[in-house]
């Protein structure tokens, strides 16, 4: 038996949680997220990345048995992977559209709460664009790694 796909699999799961535990323990990255995305689409793609890695361990598992499963097509797999990268561009678009949609509306150029109130709303639109699509890319990216691994021994 052919224990190389699965420790390779196993490899990247475990370096990927690693780094997720050690920036929330000690950076506090989930709460950090939590507050600046607005859509909390960031949330939506780890979970969907979550259960598509456990997918694709449970296939790579299966290339053990190669005589006794077949082997499984994984084209839904790439196609979550790139849905993925279309989620973090969806909170892109909408990111911008929060910043921009309401940031300029009230603005009384003579009163500097408005403004400070302004940029606030601009920032949090800014903050939502770029970590969703920081996640979709960085979740789209690992989950590509797993699929090639898994047909690069299929």
């Amino acid at each position: 038996m052919n224990y190389v796909p699965l420790l390779k699999w196993w490899l990247v799961v475990c370096a990927t949680v690693g780094s997720a535990s050690i920036g929330t323990y000690f950076f506090g990255l989930h709460e950090l997220l939590y507050d600046a995305d607005a859509t909390k689409i960031s949330f939506l793609i780890i979970v969907i990345f979550s259960i598509t890695s456990l997918w694709v361990g449970e296939a790579t598992s299966g290339l053990l048995y190669k005589d006794l499963l077949a082997t499984k097509d994984l084209t839904t797999g790439w196609f979550i992977a790139e849905s993925l990268m279309a989620l973090g561009m969806i909170g892109t678009v909408v990111g911008f559209l929060l910043m921009l949609g309401t940031a300029f509306g009230n603005i009384d150029v003579n009163n500097t709460e408005s403004l400070q109130l302004a940029l606030s709303q601009m920032a949090m639109g800014m903050s939502t664009a770029l970590y969703t699509t920081l996640l979709g890319l960085i979740c789209s990216l690992l989950l590509k790694v797993q699929l090639v691994n898994y047909e690069s021994y299929q």
